[in-house]
């Protein structure tokens, strides 16, 4: 039997950008704005208590940390509703894309026959707003998992079980 080895054609591939993506729930943003705030503010404590505990650090220098503070606090939350229309999913037959990024945009793609396992992960936060993280571990180096965030507990149990039937059904 001769294996064939035909030459693919770019205009023939199909375009990332013909891909419809499923936009994030709005929740999810809520989930990332809390747990920032919980970050930023347990740093103006740490802060504060820094400032008042030793004598030697003047009141300019802790002015200075004050403004960066508050200026790393601006742009992480305006990176938050910048990147937030951005972020999204799509699942086709044969694998699971996922949209993300602020300035430059990135797609993730993980192929079905590539999946060792997935997960359903919520954190105290998510899981008061029935919020889930849907991890998908792939075959090689963990750099390839990828983490499908912001859907709903019971998007990331159909998902998984979508997944799980692809995976065994191609096994």
């Amino acid at each position: 039997m001769q294996e064939e080895n035909n030459q693919i054609w770019i205009a023939d591939l199909p375009k990332s950008e013909e891909i419809e993506f499923t936009n994030l729930l709005p929740r999810y943003k809520l989930v990332l704005n809390i747990q920032w705030a919980i970050f930023f503010a347990l740093l103006i404590v740490v802060m504060g208590v820094a400032y008042f505990k030793f004598d030697d650090i003047d009141l300019v220098w802790f002015g200075a940390a004050l403004m960066v503070w508050l200026v790393l606090l601006l742009i992480k939350f305006a990176l938050i509703q910048l990147g937030f229309p951005n972020k999204g999913y799509a699942i086709r037959q044969k694998d699971l894309h996922y949209r993300t990024g602020y300035l430059t945009h990135k797609i993730i793609s993980v192929p079905f026959n590539r999946i060792q396992h997935v997960e359903i992960r919520q954190g105290f936060i998510s899981k008061a707003l029935n919020i889930a993280v849907l991890k998908i571990y792939t075959a090689g180096n963990s750099a390839h998992d990828l983490s499908l965030k912001g859907i709903s507990l019971e998007m990331a149990e159909d998902i998984k079980q979508v997944i799980t039937s692809k995976v065994t059904q191609d096994a």
